[in-house]
């Protein structure tokens, strides 16, 4: 994925940003991102955690509840020997900071619960970002009743992102690393090898092309490249999906 100096001022990045201004000023300081894998989601997150200097943890697999608080109370400078229950203590008139959770999809209702009480009791304001893995627990029968309070503070404060179209993926990820290409043709075979506008896909598109072309000593995008680096795309797929 794109590191922070690699942010594209993408529509969806603008929105997750007003998003973040949104709940770090709203009674229910939670929100929420969610959209399907290499739709530029981390990459707003990232930019969020810039701007707002916020705290930035990535969830894995199995993560719990006293492991989430952990981090969130290290990150805050919390630390020593109880420090999730002085996490918990740090009560609503403290200083209201911004925490940004990727990878949401991996936490249980547990720890989704534990990161709602957070923004309700701890002047944490919490912007969860996931996949529709994320979102399922909040119509599953075992977790539905589980959720509803932090369906309810989350309510309409709420990012979806998408594939880039054909536009956005010239200007965003295209003209950054070609310069600008005149043949329409390439551009939409660029689209398209990227699976139509998945960002951390056309990232990766656009490096290959750029490294096929550093070792032909070429200096301008041409047909051929494009044509070997989504071969390069499509094979790697197929070995994906073997």
């Amino acid at each position: 994925m794109a590191k922070n100096a690699d942010i594209r001022d993408t529509k969806v990045l603008r929105e997750a940003l007003a998003l973040a201004d949104l709940v770090l000023d709203s009674a229910n300081p939670i929100g929420e991102i969610v959209g399907p894998a290499g739709s530029g989601k981390t990459m707003a997150g990232r930019a969020i955690a810039e701007r707002h200097r916020a705290l930035r943890v990535a969830a894995w697999d199995g993560i719990t509840r006293h492991q989430m608080l952990m981090a969130v109370a290290a990150g805050l400078g919390i630390e020593g020997a109880g420090a999730a229950e002085r996490l918990l203590r740090r009560g609503d008139d403290a200083e209201r900071v911004l925490l940004v959770v990727d990878e949401a999809n991996k936490c249980g209702w547990r720890v989704l619960e534990a990161l709602r009480y957070l923004a309700d009791e701890c002047a944490v304001a919490v912007i969860l970002i996931g996949t529709e893995m994320y979102e399922r627990q909040f119509t599953a029968a075992r977790t539905r009743g589980l959720l509803l309070q932090l369906g309810s503070r989350i309510g309409p404060k709420r990012v979806a992102t998408r594939h880039l179209d054909r536009a956005e993926t010239y200007t965003h990820v295209m003209r950054p690393a070609f310069g600008e290409v005149a043949d329409r043709e390439m551009v939409t075979t660029f689209w398209q090898g990227c699976r139509k506008g998945n960002f951390r896909e056309a990232v990766e598109l656009a490096g290959e092309c750029l490294r096929i072309m550093k070792n032909n000593g070429l200096q301008s995008l041409t047909p051929a490249v494009l044509d070997l680096a989504c071969g390069w795309m499509a094979n790697r797929h197929a070995v994906e999906a073997a």
